[in-house]
């Protein structure tokens, strides 16, 4: 087990002091940030990896609550902007580094869709929508709904001739189910016949049969079979589970009390799910004190954590931290190639 002092950590980002949304991924070798502003002056900026400053930024005409990878080189980020004569709006943009710029191409989305989240890749994109609990296929002119009712359907992933959804039953918090959607008969199918306690970060595992899931309040991560919608496992995680993140072989796993990083190969032969390093990360204090994202740089190993604000939190900093695996261990363990980090 590694404890904190293995560990690396640097503020790569302070954002706005009452900054809300998510809006972060690493993808195509940079960590990609959202920021808040005046109407029309929301950003997004592109790091290098480990690196505080910004490689390159574009302003918004919407919000980043989400950020998504699109295909190579290239992400979507989706948001909302208020029109005091139209009201709300929801915007997809697609934003990709060329010649050291961001070049970013913004869609509004039809009024009567007020979507929130984005799933799937430039040949077939799905956005969601809570209110009317539908999914909708995007072709860049018009949006079809799939059929299926899911209550607030919120993380899309697909899956072979389907579409796995986190479905919401209720609007608070504790009565989650993960639906999925066959593209071919649009049938439904819901993992669990009944909600589960919290279920949160559902996540894609590549190269196993698995989608992750985090249930918070039962203290475990949920493996379930992409092919069937089946649970196929279950891993502990003590501390409650808040966000999931693909570490080389490993599952990140970040639990709530006391605050951890749990790395877990959920493909293990022994299949008990005992974690194979943990980080502590008390010495993050209030820069970790509301992790909405956590991101990992296939390449290094690296970790993202963003903690925007929330009123809650005592004495919460909007902020953006590195942390990284300082003597490698964790990383060769996942079968990730250690890079030596620095101050």
């Amino acid at each position: 087990m590694q404890s904190v002092n293995d560990v690396f950590t640097r503020a790569i980002a302070r954002l706005g002091r009452h900054e809300p949304w998510r809006g972060q991924c690493f993808h195509a070798g940079l960590l990609w940030e959202g920021h808040v502003g005046e109407p029309g002056h929301h950003r997004l900026d592109a790091h290098l990896p480990r690196s505080p400053a910004v490689l390159a930024s574009a302003r918004l005409v919407h919000t980043a609550e989400f950020i998504h990878p699109f295909g190579p080189g290239a992400v979507i980020v989706v948001g909302k902007h208020f029109d005091p004569r139209g009201g709300w709006r929801t915007y997809h943009s697609v934003a990709r580094l060329v010649g050291g710029r961001l070049r970013v191409q913004s869609r509004a989305m039809p009024r009567w869709l007020q979507v929130e989240q984005f799933g799937g890749g430039p040949g077939a994109m799905y956005f969601n929508e809570p209110g009317s609990r539908q999914i909708y296929r995007w072709n860049g002119l018009w949006a079809r709904a799939l059929g299926p009712e899911v209550a607030l359907p919120g993380t899309m992933i697909p899956t072979p001739g389907g579409l796995a959804v986190l479905e919401r039953t209720c609007i608070v918090p504790g009565q989650e189910n993960v639906a999925r959607i066959d593209l071919a008969t649009r049938g439904i199918d819901r993992a669990f016949n009944a909600p589960r306690r919290r279920l949160c970060s559902l996540v894609d595992l590549p190269g196993t049969p698995w989608l992750a899931v985090a249930e918070t309040w039962a203290e475990q991560v949920l493996l379930i079979d992409r092919m069937t919608n089946r649970l196929a496992r279950v891993l502990p995680a003590p501390g409650g589970p808040v966000a999931l993140a693909r570490y080389g072989s490993c599952l990140a796993i970040l639990v709530d009390e006391p605050r951890r990083l749990l790395f877990v190969d959920p493909s293990g032969a022994s299949g008990d799910g005992n974690p194979v390093a943990v980080w502590d990360l008390a010495i993050l204090g209030a820069a970790a004190g509301h992790v909405t994202a956590l991101d990992c740089d296939p390449a290094t190993g690296d970790v993202y954590l963003r903690s925007p604000f929330h009123p809650r939190v005592a004495d919460n900093v909007p902020t953006v931290t590195l942390v990284a695996d300082a003597g490698g261990a964790t990383a060769r363990r996942c079968g990730v190639r250690p890079v030596a980090v620095s101050a």
